[in-house]
């Protein structure tokens, strides 16, 4: 009989990594279940840290290399984009004063999150510099939110009860 555990311990790592790739826009959702899920036994623990590093930092990759091949003009042409000039000219501008700031803590702002890699590559930030401020930054972000969901496991179990749906 298939049981949501069993597909848990059998999927469990692989729907993180793959979740993780593609969810920057919020709460990194399948990081923190996770972290739950191993504060239950069912997951490794450092095995959802790697799997959640895994995907972000994939993610930033890509997106990087995705913005590094189309640049910055390519995107100007848009008007939506010539709308947001103000914001492209500062986030270009903080972007060359801290490049480590935009990277490294820009991973911890939501939505934001996903539009810092694929400017670095429009500007064509340095590939080098930019793989080591994402690898670091994911790290933190990956142990901040696999640690926390998984230290704080029991409690949001434990306080699920509040929750029903009404039928």
């Amino acid at each position: 009989m298939i049981t949501i555990e069993g597909l848990v311990r059998d999927y469990g790592y692989w729907i993180i990594l793959v979740g993780t790739y593609f969810d920057h826009y919020g709460v990194p959702l399948f990081l923190v279940f996770g972290g739950i899920t191993a504060s239950q036994g069912l997951l490794n623990v450092y095995a959802v840290l790697f799997c959640g590093f895994a995907g972000g930092w994939i993610a930033d990759i890509f997106l990087y290399f995705l913005g590094y091949k189309t640049g910055l003009d390519y995107w100007m042409q848009l008007s939506v984009t010539r709308k947001l000039i103000h914001i492209v000219r500062f986030t270009d501008k903080m972007f060359r004063r801290q490049p480590a700031v935009m990277i490294i803590l820009g991973r911890f702002l939501f939505i934001v999150s996903k539009f810092i890699p694929p400017f670095a590559g429009m500007i064509r930030y340095n590939f080098r510099n930019y793989a080591l401020y994402s690898f670091s930054g994911n790290i933190i972000f990956s142990i901040t939110y696999t640690f926390g969901s998984y230290f704080a496991g029991n409690w949001i179990l434990s306080s699920k009860t509040g929750l029903q749906v009404w039928n």
